[in-house]
């Protein structure tokens, strides 16, 4: 058969982006291939039919946000981005955001054939920070009255966010402008915004004044996916590569967007925004 990947075009992708080519249609054109079509959006777990005579796809993967809403206030980090070529496979996962609780949670992973991205981590139920609020493939969670957790790399090895900036801080942006970590929210009560990249973190929720949640990017429309805002003292939800981060109410935290946005801090709701599957052929 035909070599699928032609030398000048995107899809000679290893999963990297120059931070610098920050226009929509540079990005769009760095990441979505060629002359394809984008045939399938996936949302679940589970059997994925692909046409006879079709033996590769490429695929843009992200994995679930972190959830927010842990009791000092922590934002969840966004969900990890990959992207490339793959055997097609009839199968999929699908990783769900992960739960906005007492305990918070991390987003799951998403997979198709050998490309793979992480979750975003979690926030922490503690002042200080915990190895729990790590991101693995993905970005850092957020905690309360301290630094937040570590980023991680991608599936390719490009590292997607540090750890998050001091408390009250705005979040890490992505390294490369992957995954953002969370916002963190200090002892003068001011959440910090969600770090900005492809997939944004979660505002912190403050007892004063909530922080918004971080941009992502709509890798196909080549639109900003804008960070939900903080409303009172909860955080806003970051933005997916497929849906804007949702925005907080006066009692509740805004949930990740679509395609792995981290979830606002607050005591109440903030969910991870789910993964996602885009397969084109």
């Amino acid at each position: 058969m035909a070599n699928p990947i032609k030398r000048g075009e995107s899809g000679s992708q290893v999963s990297s982006w120059n931070p610098t080519s920050s226009a929509a249609s540079s990005l769009v054109s760095t990441i979505v291939p060629y002359g394809l079509t984008l045939q399938q959006t996936i949302l679940t777990t589970g059997k994925v039919a692909i046409p006879d005579g079709v033996t590769f796809v490429y695929a843009i993967v992200a994995g679930g946000g972190g959830g927010g809403g842990g009791s000092y206030g922590s934002a969840g980090g966004a969900g990890g981005v990959a992207w490339g070529w793959t055997l097609a496979v009839p199968t999929c996962v699908v990783g769900a955001g992960g739960a906005s609780n007492s305990t918070s949670g991390s987003g799951g992973y998403t997979r198709y054939g050998s490309i793979i991205a992480g979750p975003g981590g979690q926030s922490t139920t503690n002042a200080t920070g915990a190895a729990s609020n790590n991101a693995y493939l993905g970005g850092a969670g957020g905690s309360g009255n301290n630094t937040g957790g570590n980023g991680s790399t991608n599936y390719w090895g490009i590292p997607l966010a540090g750890a998050n900036g001091p408390s009250g801080s705005t979040g890490t942006n992505g390294l490369f402008s992957i995954s953002g970590s969370a916002g963190c929210t200090n002892s003068a009560g001011v959440g910090g915004k969600g770090g900005s990249g492809l997939v944004g973190g979660g505002g912190g929720q403050g007892s004063t004044v909530g922080g918004a949640g971080g941009d992502g990017f709509n890798i196909v429309t080549g639109q900003i996916s804008f960070g939900g805002t903080s409303l009172s003292i909860y955080g806003g939800g970051g933005g997916g590569i497929a849906g804007k981060g949702n925005n907080a109410t006066a009692s509740t935290a805004g949930a990740g967007g679509l395609g792995g946005g981290g979830g606002g801090g607050g005591s109440n709701v903030g969910p991870g925004g789910n993964g996602v599957i885009l397969l084109f052929y």
